[in-house]
């Protein structure tokens, strides 16, 4: 039978559900049974890694193949479980913020922290946040704080003056709707 790629979104499924059950483990009412559970889903995880880095060494006189290996979404993220991907860790940071609709401004990137500026505020500003938080989580997860600052609002205004003096009704729900 011929090998069938998963989608992606197929794949994220399955990385979900694994984690759901190995975080289950704990619960279980046998604690031997699943100490012996996490155990061999270590050993199991030590023997892929191991696996995995004989690849890769083997694959180290061909950057451009490594690189599309791990370009790949679930291949990259098992590259990343071993600390065997490719791309150094300020690369794929600034890879991820980049694919953001605003790319925040990299303040400070040192270890396992990053520290960022984003554009604008107000109402946006949670939601873009955590689309840092998500984008840096996704490609580098050895970062551990991220903190993000607000830059302002875009063009230094943060309420039009003319808006001022328009006859407005109160929306409800405060500022942002």
């Amino acid at each position: 039978m011929p090998f069938e790629p998963w989608d992606d979104a197929y794949a994220r499924g399955q990385v979900a559900l694994a984690e759901e059950r190995l975080s289950g483990l704990d619960a279980l009412p046998d604690g031997l049974a699943a100490a012996r559970a996490a155990q061999t889903v270590e050993t199991l995880v030590g023997l892929y890694g191991e696996c995995l880095g004989r690849i890769t060494a083997r694959l180290a006189g061909h950057p451009d193949l490594l690189g599309r290996l791990a370009a790949d979404e679930l291949v990259g993220h098992l590259l990343l479980v071993h600390d065997l991907h490719p791309d150094p860790v300020e690369t794929r940071v600034r890879e991820a913020l980049a694919a953001l609709p605003e790319p925040p401004e990299v303040l400070e990137l040192s270890g396992t922290a990053l520290r960022v500026r984003i554009r604008g505020g107000g109402c946006g500003s949670a939601a873009a946040e955590q689309a840092v938080r998500d984008a840096v989580a996704a490609r580098a997860p050895e970062i551990e704080d991220v903190r993000v600052e607000n830059g302002g609002a875009a063009g230094g205004t943060l309420i039009p003056v003319d808006a001022l003096f328009r006859d407005r009704t109160p929306v409800a729900g405060g500022a942002c709707g």
